[in-house]
C-alpha cells in the first residue's frame, strides 16, 4: 500500500539539531521508544496540529527525495501538520498502529527508529501503510522528533 500523503510535498525541510547532543542535563525519563510512538499515534489521531507539534524539536530537518528541508520555528511544525493531517482526515483514519521495525541507539540521547505505520478506518479495515525513519532526541521530559526521513 502507498502512503496517503507525501510529507515532502508540503513540508519545509528540517535539520537534526546537533547542538542538542551537547546538552549535559541528566536524562531521568524512563520512556521507551515504543511508549513514545504510542503517545505520538494518539496525538496524530487527535488531528490537532498543536498536539502533534509537541512531539517535535526545533530546529529539525525533514529528508526526502526532494532534498532536506529545515524547520526552525514551532509554528512551522504546526503549519506543516495543519496541511499534513488533511489526507488522513479525508481517509477517515481512526486507528493507527506504529510498529518499530528497527531501533539503533547512536548515543545516550540520540536514537534512530524505522517505523511502519498501519492506518485503519472506522470498520477496522487497513487502508494504508507507510514507513519512515525518525531521529529521536531524549530530553528530560522524554523523546522528541529531531529529524524525519520520509521513505518513498
Amino acid at each position: 500500500m502507498k502512503p496517503i500523503f507525501s510529507f515532502a510535498a508540503s513540508v519545509p525541510f528540517v535539520t537534526f539539531s546537533l547542538f542538542n547532543i551537547f546538552n549535559t542535563e541528566k536524562i531521568s525519563t524512563g520512556m521507551t521508544t515504543k511508549e513514545f510512538f504510542k503517545n505520538y499515534a494518539e496525538a496524530l489521531l487527535s488531528y490537532s496540529p498543536e498536539k502533534i507539534s509537541e512531539f517535535y524539536t526545533v530546529p529539525m530537518t525533514v529528508y526526502s527525495d526532494k532534498g532536506a528541508q529545515q524547520v526552525t520555528k514551532d509554528s512551522e511544525v504546526a503549519g506543516f501538520w495543519k496541511e499534513g493531517i488533511k489526507p488522513y482526515e479525508k481517509s477517515k483514519i481512526v486507528r493507527t498502529m506504529p510498529e518499530i521495525i528497527s531501533e539503533e541507539h547512536l548515543s545516550k540521547k540520540v536514537t534512530i527508529c524505522k517505523v511502519l505505520w498501519k492506518n485503519y478506518d472506522g470498520s477496522d479495515k487497513m487502508i494504508a501503510e507507510e514507513t519512515n525513519f525518525y531521529i529521536l532526541f531524549k530530553e528530560i521530559s522524554g523523546y522528541k522528533i529531531d529529524g524525519l526521513i520520509i521513505m518513498s
